[in-house]
């Protein structure tokens, strides 16, 4: 039971922390296209690792410490941004299908918000790749 009350408690302060991040650059938010390319790719190279550090300390709360993280991004000529964020530990290899499809989820919900970016989450598992999700 603590470790679930512990559990709910780590997520509402995620949320209050990703939101006042979010309202915080919403408040400065100004048309990317008049930002020169350095700035633009500076913008997002912050967010990226602020999404991998978020992910890392969430699997490190939900009890997968050390756990593998990469995200990987492809933009298109158009500006818009694929992203997917790919995760390894040994205790999610172990895990039923539908564990790791509701964790996807779950990490889904760490993901910036951008218009023209999607974002996947995929977790390497022995024998190839499993719950994928998008957002």
């Amino acid at each position: 039971m603590r470790e679930k009350a512990g559990s709910i408690r780590f997520m509402a302060a995620t949320v209050i922390l990703v939101s006042v991040a979010a309202f915080s650059f919403a408040g400065t938010v100004m048309c990317r296209a008049g930002l020169g390319r350095a700035e633009q790719e500076g913008y997002y190279r912050e967010k990226e690792m602020e999404l991998v550090y978020s992910t890392r300390a969430y699997l490190k709360q939900q009890g997968f410490e050390n756990s593998g993280v990469t995200l990987t991004r492809v933009v298109d000529g158009d500006g818009s941004r694929a992203y997917t964020v790919t995760v390894h530990h040994r205790q999610i290899d172990r895990m039923e299908e539908a564990g790791r499809e509701l964790l996807a989820r779950e990490l889904a919900a760490l993901a910036f918000e951008e218009e023209g970016s999607t974002f996947c989450y995929e977790f390497l598992i022995t024998g190839g790749v499993s719950a994928q999700t998008g957002h």
